[in-house]
């Protein structure tokens, strides 16, 4: 009898603690549903709570669990503080029959193609050996007509370089490149814009030296139309890459997880700062536009809704279940296409092929 009641407090014991625990995790839960609206400069608290929002979720997916077996009321916690964030969950699922790139359905349409090619460095059984030819072969499959990449290292010294050869045989026949930093005396890495439309204007989104933002543009031609595409690459967590991998396969200990979290609050105040200046670029824009970048950030971050404010997401128009950009043991989506109003989006998929260690973004749109 004695043993039976021992029993029945060790459980009221373990309820309690778990309550306790499930109501930390709700109520941060709910607070990274604020982050989308809430700049960095403001709160990185939010900033980072916003970016584990997808731990957060299981977290509390398993408090339902939990309190199914224990006490089914209880399970009420957890479910209403997911249901109360469904539109910041659901930005992450694409709710469309899923497309595959094939042929263009007609000459005016275009097709967008967005790349972090790893400065041509793969992963996996291609872990730092060179992959140009695989990204060749990618390119050759999608036939992009506008191709923006990042991290693209040009190669001068060689005479049959990596721009020439996509200038050439991939029909991409104009392109805009901007050098972001010097890996040897004869090769550069930065952002480039290709495309089989005349360039009639191409430049730098001035941010400051000190912020370091990595954004192009170039004015493209399609008959009498004009549009202007960005190619962007927003500010990335500077940790070396070996500690990048270990903290997205969740291997960090304790003693290195403060020096962690500051790098990540450095990152997010970085992204808003370079943000702010990008949208000054873009509200001056006369033309319709596209923007396509590794944002480094989530669906539900400052920077993603706040670059993405009133317009189109290719993936939310034609994308397909859960997406994920980035190849890490924790998914993540951080590379997106947005565009203005004008532009209708006709599909769109992600090349899954772990050449680099993002994924390719393709998708056909039509300017009205």
């Amino acid at each position: 009898m004695k043993s039976n009641k021992n029993k029945t407090k060790r459980f009221l014991l373990i309820d309690k603690v778990v309550l306790a625990l499930n109501l930390i995790v709700s109520i941060a839960l709910i607070i990274s549903y604020f982050a989308p609206s809430t700049d960095p400069r403001d709160s990185t608290f939010v900033a980072l709570l916003g970016f584990g929002m997808n731990i957060l979720i299981i977290a509390n997916a398993s408090f339902i669990v939990y309190w199914a077996f224990r006490k089914p009321l209880l399970m009420l916690i957890p479910v209403l503080c997911i249901l109360i964030g469904f539109q910041f969950i659901s930005s992450q699922i694409g709710f469309n029959s899923k497309t595959n790139i094939g042929s263009k359905a007609a000459p005016d349409v275009i097709r967008i193609m967005h790349f972090n090619v790893r400065e041509f460095r793969g992963i996996d059984k291609f872990a730092d050996l060179p992959i140009e030819n695989e990204v060749f072969d990618i390119i050759k499959n999608v036939q992009p007509d506008v191709l923006n990449m990042v991290e693209f290292s040009k190669r001068k010294a060689n005479k049959d370089s990596i721009s020439q050869q996509l200038v050439g045989p991939q029909g991409l026949k104009n392109y805009y490149f901007k050098e972001f930093k010097k890996i040897t005396p004869y090769d550069t890495t930065g952002n480039v814009i290709f495309s089989k439309y005349p360039i009639i204007n191409s430049g730098v989104v001035d941010t400051g030296k000190y912020l370091n933002t990595k954004a192009i543009f170039a004015d493209l031609k399609l008959g009498q139309k004009i549009f202007r595409v960005y190619c962007i690459h927003l500010a990335a967590v500077t940790i070396k890459t070996k500690e990048k991998g270990r903290m997205l396969d969740g291997k960090v200990d304790v003693e290195k997880s403060s020096f962690i979290v500051n790098k990540l609050e450095s990152a997010f105040l970085n992204r808003s700062f370079q943000v702010a200046k990008i949208k000054r670029h873009i509200e001056k824009c006369p033309y319709p536009y596209v923007i396509t970048g590794d944002f480094n950030d989530t669906p539900n971050s400052y920077a993603v809704n706040e670059l993405g404010d009133g317009l189109k997401n290719a993936f939310d128009e034609k994308g397909a279940g859960f997406e994920t950009t980035y190849y890490s043991s924790y998914p993540l989506h951080i590379d997106y296409i947005f565009l203005t109003q004008q532009f209708e989006v006709l599909n769109y998929s992600e090349i899954d092929k772990k050449v680099s260690d993002h994924k390719a973004l393709v998708s056909d749109v039509k300017l009205k």
